[in-house]
């Protein structure tokens, strides 16, 4: 008597891990080659690698987590386990659920929330190689190196709380008794402390914005092609902002509608509302900044550095807007020679012999 064969089907949720995985896999390859084109342009270590390798971390994380949910997802057919959906909870009130179950449980929530973290520090990221390109794009009396220790100070201690947040859910997570209702409450408390923790982001760069804007309004800029660079970084930064927005609106949603999208089956159209969060919020995001924006945030300090030295050689006008694109010819064929620019730089009085 033969064994039945073991039939997997794939349906609606796995297909959508999948795709995004394959998106976010075309997103790592992005990275590994600007962070490859950046090595070779200059070995020092600098905010714009810092923040190539957090883009490619949380697609890698990303990649990784879908696998680990499907591998569950997968091995809970097989098993005939299933994750309890938060609805369950108000029936089964302290119903209690074996140790395998539990882990079961557990760990599908914690791999699929486990690079939100990251992301979220990435974008945070951004806002500050967008401060050093704004403080780049005028001319302006403060030292540059001052905000920037200062940003990465404020940086760091983002990311400690950050992370030190998301650790100490997971182990509440893992922690919380074998009660089918005290798992799904550490659930939502994580799906709500991701939720606050990015709109909280996007105040604290709202504030950021509004602050630089106000303390160096009166600053011209550099030229118009500094500009119209600032203005480029400044739209990619806007779509990330929009992306976080989206998605801590989308996390409250899911929360107060009580919709579980780790549930394989019976979920509706919930995986494809999940496949289009990640679409819009993450890997759109991520190709927009690898793609669109990388070599105008590369060269920016370098362009920077131009216009300044042509200032100080006379090779620009300032204007009211900044520095204009450079002398004309016809303008060219107006400036002194050589020998009469020595003649003006000579004092007009002699000064008598002694």
């Amino acid at each position: 008597m033969s064994d039945p064969s073991v039939t997997i089907t794939l349906d609606l949720f796995t297909v959508s891990l999948l795709l995004a995985g394959l998106l976010f896999g075309f997103a790592l390859v992005l990275a590994r080659r600007k962070y490859a084109f950046l090595r070779r342009a200059s070995p020092s270590f600098d905010l714009k690698k810092l923040l190539v390798l957090s883009a490619g971390t949380a697609c890698f994380l990303r990649i990784l987590s879908f696998v680990g949910v499907v591998a569950l997802d997968i091995a809970n057919v097989r098993a005939h386990y299933s994750l309890k959906p938060a609805s369950s909870s108000r029936s089964e009130g302290q119903q209690s659920i074996d140790r395998n179950q539990s882990f079961y449980d557990s760990s599908m929530a914690v791999l699929f929330d486990l690079p939100n973290a990251i992301v979220i520090s990435t974008y945070v990221l951004l806002t500050l190689v967008w401060a050093e390109c704004y403080l780049l794009s005028l001319f302006h009396t403060e030292s540059s190196v001052r905000w920037r220790k200062r940003w990465l100070r404020w940086y760091t201690v983002f990311n400690c709380c950050l992370y030190s947040t998301q650790l100490i859910l997971y182990i509440l997570i893992f922690a919380g008794g074998l009660k089918s209702k005290q798992i799904v409450v550490v659930r939502s408390i994580v799906s709500v402390a991701m939720a606050g923790i990015n709109l909280s982001a996007v105040f604290l760069v709202l504030v950021m914005y509004v602050y630089l804007s106000v303390s160096f309004s009166g600053y011209p800029y550099r030229s118009q092609s500094s500009r119209e660079s600032l203005r480029k970084i400044t739209g990619v930064t806007a779509f990330w902002s929009v992306g976080r927005i989206v998605w801590g609106v989308a996390m409250l949603f899911i929360y107060r509608h009580d919709v579980d999208l780790l549930r394989p089956t019976g979920s509706g159209w919930s995986p494809v509302v999940l496949f289009l969060l990640l679409v819009l919020c993450e890997i759109a995001p991520i190709i927009v900044l690898m793609d669109y924006s990388f070599m105008t945030i590369f060269n920016f300090a370098e362009q920077a550095t131009q216009q300044l030295s042509s200032l100080a050689t006379g090779r620009h006008v300032l204007t009211a807007d900044g520095l204009d694109g450079g002398i004309s010819g016809e303008d060219e064929e107006l400036l002194p020679s050589g020998g009469e620019q020595n003649a003006l730089a000579e004092p007009l009085l002699e000064q008598p012999a002694t």
